[in-house]
């Protein structure tokens, strides 16, 4: 099954995502899915089950748990 954000759009790799008002970043492993950026190390978040890693800008990590927390900001190329 496709994951989806709220507007119908499917979740892709490398999507620039929004999560709350807050935090946004690039999405660089899709948890769930076992999809993952070429350089990215999966085994450190592997633990979580599910969900999506998004790296902000300044090259920090954190987690989002579910589709419904992320606005599409910018398609992956």
């Amino acid at each position: 099954m496709e994951s989806c954000y709220s507007c119908g759009e499917q979740i892709r790799l490398g999507d620039v995502v929004g999560v709350g008002y807050v935090m946004f970043g690039k999405i660089v492993y899709m948890i769930g899915h076992g999809v993952s950026s070429d350089a990215f190390r999966t085994e450190e978040w592997d633990h979580l089950g599910g969900g999506y890693v998004i790296q902000t800008p300044e090259g920090g990590l954190f987690h989002c748990a579910h589709e419904a927390e992320m606005a599409l900001l910018d398609r992956a190329a």
